[in-house]
Parts: structure tokens; sequence; C-alpha cells
């Protein structure tokens, strides 16, 4: 009887060390905002400024201000995107968007991160073509 109280109480240690560590860790984490040393040009963004019928009926816009480019989706808060190469953007709360062919296509990824009405699963990918 001994024995199996010294087990079980071994047990319950041994699996809260693990949670314990876990916890520790991601309260160590940063919060990391979003920087781009990577320079977009206002005529190379006005080729992305446009409004897209997405894969799954939502409306998303992207509109320029300057050299700055900002997303919408549907009635949603518009929120700043920022350039990671001329044709990649990612926003503070991490959707990734990937523009091809000058424009006339957009990828998104982590899309339910962006400010929405709806809520959507975890890695949510849409696309749309003009």
């Amino acid at each position: 009887m001994k024995t199996t109280l010294i087990a079980l109480a071994a047990a319950l240690a041994f699996s809260a060390l693990p949670a314990a560590h876990a916890r520790q860790i991601q309260e160590n984490i940063p919060q990391v905002k979003v920087s781009s040393s990577v320079y977009v040009s206002p005529s190379e963004l006005a080729d992305y400024t446009n409004a897209y019928r997405l894969t799954n009926g939502q409306i998303v816009r992207f509109t320029q201000s300057g050299d700055r480019l900002y997303t919408q989706v549907d009635k949603g808060r518009r929120v700043r995107v920022i350039p990671v190469s001329n044709k990649e953007f990612i926003s503070e709360e991490g959707a990734r968007i990937v523009f091809r062919d000058y424009g006339d296509e957009v990828g998104i990824t982590n899309f339910e991160k962006l400010p929405m009405a709806q809520v959507l699963p975890a890695n949510t990918i849409v696309v749309a073509r003009r």
C-alpha cells in the first residue's frame, strides 16, 4: 500500500513538470512587432489596390496611403500589412498575403487572423483572381 502511494505521488509530480515547463516557456516568449526593411514603391503598391472576391465568398480590399498598404475584410477593421518582399506582406497578427501576376491573383494564409465578422478555423487559406 505504501509503495503504491509513493508511486502515485511520484507519477503525479512528474506529470505536472511538463505542463509547468511549457507554461514558463510561453510566458518568456516576447511579443514581436512585425517590421521590415523591405521598401515597396507606391507605384508597385498601386498594382495591389483592388477588391477581390475570395473563394469563401468574402470581399477583401487593399488600399494604399503613400507607401503603405492596408487590407480590410468585408466591413471589418482596416489593418496595415507590412512588406516582406515586393509581392508578399504580413499583418501584425500573422496573416500572410502573397500577390501574383501583378496583383491579378492574391492568396492569404492564416486568413482567420485578419479582423472580420465571422470566426474561422486556424490556418485558413483563401485565394482570389481579379
